[in-house]
């Protein structure tokens, strides 16, 4: 639980409250600012912090829900700070309270007063399924607490005696927004129940583009991926191939900028999603013609996956059968991929790693998936990988049908087994890890990555 130290009215503070108790003002509070700025001794003394007009190191700014009246010289304000446009996560160590003179239409709003945490709570970085909020009071020093008024947050004007009717409305709201939530994610550790097709969610928003791609190109080119949840999909085609007909396929949203800012020097991965279908395509396909789960050279070729026939058909076969709208956006999977290669030698283990672009179509590797290394090599199997959210705490997403709504099937990961020359890991028809020979034919999802140009 957080403690602060009392708040401190700056001077910029002092002299608009000044002005209105002059009669030439009105003081309107505009926002609550948070930070993650460290104070010395001397920074938290009374004057230090009367001189301050903005935090030390600002993260975030939300409007206020609700101001209340304590007394004819004081106001109790409330906001809300939530995550889901965080990236990452901070320690509240200062908050302050922005004014304004409401009489003047050209006055900018100043630092009003200021608050530094003893000890401070932790606002952790969005992790694609359920936003953590906290709750930030404050209190403030006014003239005629009658008269003050906030901007709130939709851009309306409400008097501080007002503001009771509208506290009911809010709260009837966010216990209609609650019943809501629940109904539709049943439980937060799970995700069991069938995403919202965001083509009929988004359909107005989605107007004003050539197609659904091109609308969630933009959305990741403006940073905003709000309204967006994990499962949520995106109907795609899977043109007719030889025997197998044409298929239309969910593709799941399985991460939300899972690795936002990772990649080595000069391809940082900027904003995006990482979509994998609800199914696997129905045609069948070998990791290897081979039963080799090594490199295969050099460079990339390094890499059991890169090297691999499996990847070469997910290149040159699966993604040609894919619409062009959804072409258009996907993007490289920038990722430090496992090694495991020696000329002149057939090696049981990875033995190294490095980074490397899983281009077009991909499947994961084996930790994405399970969060842990089961059957690939402890260390260099593993790489940067991290668990995708679809797939956390739940076998609902790791088993798969053979093509839309089909039979559980076998699926490739990308991850050589650990301990033979011979093995690749999948994910077995019940959901969870194992291993076929390289040669065996067996199936995929489509997975593929969308990113900000």
């Amino acid at each position: 639980m957080a403690l602060f130290y009392a708040a401190v009215m700056t001077n910029d503070g002092a002299a608009l409250l000044a002005a209105a108790l002059a009669g030439t003002a009105k003081i309107e509070f505009t926002t609550l600012v948070a930070g993650d700025g460290e104070y010395t001794e001397g920074e938290r003394s009374v004057a230090a912090l009367q001189a301050r007009t903005a935090l030390k190191s600002q993260k975030q700014s939300v409007a206020f829900s609700s101001i209340v009246v304590e007394s004819d010289t004081s106001v109790h304000l409330t906001a809300a700070l939530d995550n889901e446009e965080l990236l990452a996560g901070y320690y509240v160590n200062e908050v302050g309270l922005y004014a304004v003179d409401a009489l003047d239409p050209d006055a900018v709003p100043v630092l009003y007063s200021i608050s530094v945490a003893q000890v401070a709570d932790y606002m952790p970085p969005y992790n694609g399924l359920t936003p953590t909020t906290i709750v930030q009071e404050y209190y403030a020093t006014v003239d005629n607490s009658a008269n003050v008024t906030i901007e709130a947050g939709a851009g309306a004007y409400a008097l501080a005696d007002d503001l009771a009717d509208q506290v009911a409305k809010e709260a009837a709201f966010e216990t209609a927004q609650a019943a809501e939530t629940e109904a539709a994610w049943d439980g937060i550790n799970r995700i069991m129940l069938p995403g919202r097709d965001l083509t009929v969610v988004f359909a107005d928003e989605i107007a004003d583009y050539s197609d659904e791609w091109a609308w969630i190109q933009a959305r990741l080119d403006a940073h905003d991926v709000s309204g967006l949840r994990i499962g949520d999909y995106i109907p795609i085609n899977i043109a007719a191939n030889g025997g197998i007909a044409a298929e239309t396929h969910k593709a799941e949203i399985a991460g939300i900028n899972t690795y936002y800012n990772t990649g080595d020097s000069g391809h940082e991965v900027g904003y995006h999603i990482d979509w994998i279908t609800r199914d696997c395509y129905s045609g069948t396909v070998q990791f290897n013609t081979g039963n080799n789960n090594n490199g295969t050279g050099a460079g990339s070729m390094q890499s059991p996956f890169l090297a691999s026939n499996l990847k070469s058909w997910l290149d040159g076969t699966l993604y040609g059968l894919l619409d062009a709208k959804l072409k258009a956006v996907i993007k490289s999977k920038r990722i430090l991929a496992p090694y495991r290669y020696q000329s002149g030698a057939t090696l049981t283990d990875d033995n190294s790693w490095g980074w490397e672009d899983f281009t077009k179509l991909w499947v994961p590797l084996e930790t994405e998936i399970f969060d842990c290394l089961v059957w690939s090599t402890k260390g260099f199997g593993n790489g940067q990988a991290v668990q995708y959210p679809i797939f956390a705490n739940s076998y609902t997403h790791r088993i798969k049908g053979a093509g839309p709504g089909g039979a559980r099937a076998y699926w490739w990961t990308a991850s050589a087994n650990s301990g033979n020359s011979t093995n690749v890991v999948n994910v077995n028809d019940y959901g969870y890890s194992h291993y076929h020979n390289a040669s065996s034919a067996i199936r995929v999802p489509v997975c593929f990555r969308t990113m900000e140009a």
